[in-house]
């Protein structure tokens, strides 16, 4: 059998598109729009969109933390 290259296995915490992040750069939430590896361009809801590397940014849920 010919050697044949696989791509690696997703996990779970991979950055996928639509997904909410934030990064320690700026404020956030950002929405992912494009994803080109190694980087991801993320978009403020205000339209502004950066170019960043993916470990730079970290998926959130919508909801806002709970503090007690």
């Amino acid at each position: 059998m010919a050697d044949e290259k696989q791509p690696p296995a997703r996990s779970d915490e991979d950055i996928r598109l639509g997904d909410l992040v934030v990064l320690m750069a700026e404020p956030g939430p950002f929405t992912v729009v494009e994803i080109d590896p190694p980087a991801v361009v993320i978009e403020s809801p205000l339209g502004a969109r950066r170019k960043v590397l993916d470990i730079a940014v970290r998926r959130v849920s919508a909801e806002p933390p709970v503090n007690r």
